[in-house]
């Protein structure tokens, strides 16, 4: 789920160049600095055996990025049926999807019970 968040990185660029909403630019700046944060703590290359990861970032913004992460998977995953492409690329985005909206919840239920 970051890794596909920070293929838009040119939104910024965009949100900058072409028309000038320093707002948005700014927000997708904190946005992906949270994103990069986080993939330097559970590494850029997948890793099949790794059960745990070390995360190094302060609470508050790993919180801020996986309830923003758990929204968007949770916006993909609302799509209907018919609204996605039946192909097998789709059903592995939508897995990882799944897979990273349980994680999110799990670990801010961790972070904050309440």
């Amino acid at each position: 789920m970051v890794r596909n968040h920070l293929g838009a990185i040119g939104d910024i660029w965009i949100a900058l160049e072409e028309s000038e909403d320093f707002a948005t630019a700014e927000r997708l700046g904190l946005e992906f600095a949270k994103d990069f944060r986080l993939q330097e703590d559970i590494g850029w290359a997948p890793c099949e055996s790794c059960e745990t990861f070390r995360l190094t970032m302060p609470v508050h913004d790993l919180m801020e990025l996986l309830k923003r992460l758990h929204s968007e998977a949770e916006r993909v995953l609302a799509q209907s049926v018919a609204e996605r492409r039946a192909s097998e690329h789709d059903a592995r985005v939508a897995g990882r999807f799944q897979l990273g909206y349980d994680a999110c919840e799990e670990v801010l239920a961790d972070l904050d019970p309440g």
